[in-house]
């Protein structure tokens, strides 16, 4: 192969795979708005263990997890917790309250796939999917954009499509 043949195979593998690890963001809710991927606390040093959802309730689901479960879970019951998370891909956590010290970070590190539904983000390594009750604030373009998409295609695309 030439060189430039070799590189433009390259750099659409690299591109096809960035694309094949798209994940939307779920946004199909009544009462919980998405509001972005956010670190887990309890490794942070002022955290004291504490972590980003806490004093709520925890599930666990393996195999079966998806946003609208864990949203259901949140909201259902004799407790309806302000915050919902989706952690590890099959762990959600509600809560009244978001630390603090939990940061917004890019979505794409939310890059889990829910295991009861590989098309929606559901958290990362240490990080959150973290939706709202209430109406949309900051987040407010959500709700017109209906499934965004989390992973883009990344450098290698637009190097591509300027070779092309």
């Amino acid at each position: 192969m030439r060189p430039f043949t070799t590189t433009v195979a390259a750099l659409l593998s690299v591109a096809t795979c960035a694309h094949a690890k798209g994940l939307s963001i779920y946004d199909d809710s009544n009462t919980y708005v998405y509001r972005g991927c956010y670190n887990e606390t309890t490794d942070q040093e002022d955290s004291s263990g504490v972590r980003a959802l806490d004093g709520g309730i925890t599930e666990v689901r393996e195999d079966e997890m998806t946003v609208e479960l864990c949203l259901e879970i949140c909201g259902d019951g004799g407790t309806e917790y302000r915050f919902a998370g989706l952690q590890w891909a099959r762990e959600c956590w509600c809560a009244s309250t978001l630390a603090g010290i939990a940061e917004k970070v890019d979505d794409e590190e939310c890059d889990m796939a829910c295991e009861g539904d590989e098309e929606f983000a559901c958290g990362g390594n240490l990080k959150l999917s973290v939706y709202e009750t209430g109406e949309t604030g900051e987040t407010g373009e959500n709700a017109a954009e209906g499934l965004r998409t989390v992973a883009s295609l990344g450098l290698a695309s637009v190097l591509l499509l300027h070779v092309i």
